[in-house]
């Protein structure tokens, strides 16, 4: 609510601003000097407001930009309208609440939380003088003192303004020094308790007084620069233009640094770009140096031929000179590096570096030293310097493998451009993509040659069942036979019929028994149904073996069709497979089968009632690892669907090419 009511007071007054500066005729002379600036102020305030609305520091910015605003409005009306004692007592009153509003802005940035007991101090001695100054100036001065702005105005735009009697003189101390002093004392003191307040500041509070410090150098810069076009030494309109920018500079700076402080390494920029500057002056001034005592010194008095001398040697020291500036350049602010360079760095990281983690972490640093930034953010990777609290990123691109590539504020305040930070994007993308799709081929063929080693594992472990099943059941059966054979024959050569005709019978049992036993062993090994009648009367037969109801369906073209016989074969041992499981481990009431053709694809899905279980936990059991390995050497895919108390969904997807 606070920042709506700023907001809605600070565009009425940039309004009522326009009017009275357009019915005073005033808009060429206070327009670009105050008004921009005090506009700017509740623009910046605005923003702050919506990007930190939490920070009371933005709050106090906004509301002396707003003050500001009504002071001129009131006071620029004076002029449209006439003096007056009382329109002159609210402009003084509200020229001071916004040297006020200004001062607590100050001392409380870039938090709005106090730290000192100066700050709390100043605000009340300024709001105090808000509240008493103006009407003790109508009772100690004759005539009426006028505000700052009609003062400024008549003194160096000329204007005429009527002397007005004091209503209440009467008499006592000069209180026009301290009503003039208020408007320069008041921030001075405030930059001062700034200063006092950095050193108990955190880094990140210290980073958003970065943008007003270098904006108060720039300040005092511009009022040299103004008092030299005052002494003539500079055409007026360059030191009015240079103080006005300089004016507006400073709340965007305000602005900044509550919103937007990581936008650029503020300190940083001047800390190397001030050495550069100097640097460069010195090479300049001894270039300069150099080439005029070359053309005195062998011109002499001939003005003509050290003039040409000096051209001369000005032309020859060219390529020193930018020598030494580039060599300044790069000791001062880094190695700026080119963007073609840049991008043959990273093909050669892209060239020599195969795991994806090294290479994203690659990237991430040809990317740092090619921005010069603090620090760059690939994905999951970050390298450079740790992010400072409420720290955001500078510029951001988007990477479709790792999500995004981001950087920090510049080295010194260097530039660097989006479009170089997409290139690097881009080409980051294609390496992490090529790098992903290699990984995946390798883990793909390292499952593969798994796969095959457990294959030839269970055809081994088959092998020695099949022979283990033939010794200890055909094996054994035979011999009996062979056994009961021989005494066959020794009751023969007895003549013993009777017992004779009993062994018979009983030979001719065994022999049945052993046919039935190897007959089984064959429907193990290769069920006889499945080559003879297919896929579903094998899983039906099966089915009805078991001892709990199994509901087989199918779907169109499953019954009637013939698959191939390793599709058929994977398909059935998939169903016994899974209805074993179901018995063994589930304790199912019922269990339903469903086959089902969908294009080239045949569906097997086995679901049972049981206890379910929790697949992770089971993911390396060497039934499911088998039958998956099974699956997959014929193309086909395993998803096991189960929970504990929810039963189990076991589907299988082959190839249904015949």
């Amino acid at each position: 609510m606070t920042r709506l009511l700023l907001t809605s007071w600070g565009v009425l007054a940039a309004v009522a601003l326009g009017i009275q500066l357009v019915r005073a005729d005033v808009l060429a002379t206070l327009g670009p000097s105050w008004s921009l600036s005090f506009v700017v102020t509740v623009g910046l305030g605005i923003w702050a407001c919506h990007v930190e609305p939490h920070n009371r520091a933005a709050v106090r910015l906004l509301l002396f930009g707003c003050v500001a605003l009504t002071w001129l409005a009131v006071s620029v009306g004076l002029i449209a309208d006439g003096m007056s004692v009382v329109g002159n007592l609210v402009a003084q009153t509200l020229g001071l609440a916004m040297v006020t509003a200004q001062a607590a802005a100050l001392v409380r940035y870039p938090d709005g939380v106090p730290h000192l007991a100066a700050e709390r101090w100043l605000v009340g001695v300024l709001g105090g003088l808000t509240l008493l100054l103006p009407i003790g100036l109508l009772l100690t001065s004759p005539t009426v003192v006028p505000t700052w702005i009609l003062q400024f105005s008549r003194d160096s735009d000329g204007l005429v303004l009527p002397v007005l009697p004091s209503p209440l003189h009467v008499g006592g101390p000069d209180l026009e020094v301290l009503d003039r002093s208020a408007l320069a004392i008041a921030p001075l003191l405030a930059v001062a308790i700034m200063a006092l307040r950095y050193r108990r500041l955190d880094a990140a509070a210290r980073l958003r007084m970065g943008w007003p410090v270098v904006a108060a150098l720039i300040l005092v810069l511009g009022l040299v620069v103004n008092a030299l076009a005052e002494a003539g030494a500079l055409p007026h309109l360059v030191g009015d233009g240079v103080l006005i920018a300089c004016h507006v500079l400073l709340p965007v700076a305000l602005g900044i640094g509550i919103a937007r402080p990581n936008l650029l390494d503020a300190l940083g920029a001047v800390r190397r770009t001030l050495p550069y500057a100097i640097l460069s002056l010195l090479i300049l001034g001894t270039y300069v140096a150099a080439a005029g005592a070359l053309g005195m010194t062998v011109g002499g008095r001939n003005l003509q031929v050290a003039v040409v001398v000096a051209v001369v040697a000005a032309l020859a020291l060219e390529p020193l000179r930018r020598t030494l500036l580039s060599r300044a350049r790069r000791l001062t602010l880094g190695e700026d590096v080119p963007r073609d360079e840049l991008l043959l760095r990273l093909g050669d990281t892209l060239e020599h570096t195969l795991d994806r983690r090294a290479l994203t972490e690659s990237i991430a640093e040809t990317a740092r030293e090619g921005l010069g930034a603090h620090w760059v953010r690939v994905g999951e990777v970050h390298v450079g310097r740790p992010l400072r609290p409420g720290e955001r990123p500078t510029a951001t691109a988007r990477i479709a493998e790792v999500g995004e590539m981001s950087c920090g504020p510049a080295l010194g305040g260097r530039p660097r451009t989006r479009a170089r930070l997409d290139t690097l994007a881009r080409q980051a993308t294609m390496a992490l993509t090529n790098a992903r799709l290699a990984d995946e081929l390798a883990a793909r063929l390292a499952e593969i040659e798994a796969s095959r080693q457990r294959i030839v594992a269970a055809e081994e472990t088959a092998r020695r069942r099949l022979e283990r099943d033939l010794h200890d059941g055909a094996q054994q059966d035979l011999a009996a036979l062979l056994t009961r054979i021989a005494l066959a024959r020794r009751q023969l050569a007895r003549t013993d019929v009777e017992r004779l005709d009993a062994t018979l019978e009983t030979l001719q049992s065994d022999a049945a028994e052993a046919m039935r036993n190897l007959r089984d062993l064959v429907s193990g090994i290769h069920e006889t149904t499945l080559a003879d009648q297919g896929l579903v009367a094998a899983v039906e037969s099966r089915a009805g073996k078991l001892p709990i109801p199994v509901e087989v369906s199918c779907g169109p073209g499953v019954r009637d069709g013939r698959l191939a016989a390793a599709i058929e074969s994977t398909a059935f041992f998939t169903v016994c497979e899974a209805l074993a499981n179901t018995l063994k481990h589930g304790g199912a009431q019922r269990a339903t089968i469903r086959m089902v053709l969908a294009g080239d694809r045949l569906r097997i899905e086995v679901v049972d009632d049981g206890r379910g279980f929790d697949p992770a936990a089971v993911r390396g059991a060497t039934g499911l690892v088998g039958l998956r390995d099974r699956i997959a050497a014929v193309g086909g895919t395993l998803e096991v669907d189960s929970a504990p108390g929810t039963g189990t969904r076991l589907t299988a997807v082959v190839p249904a090419g015949a």
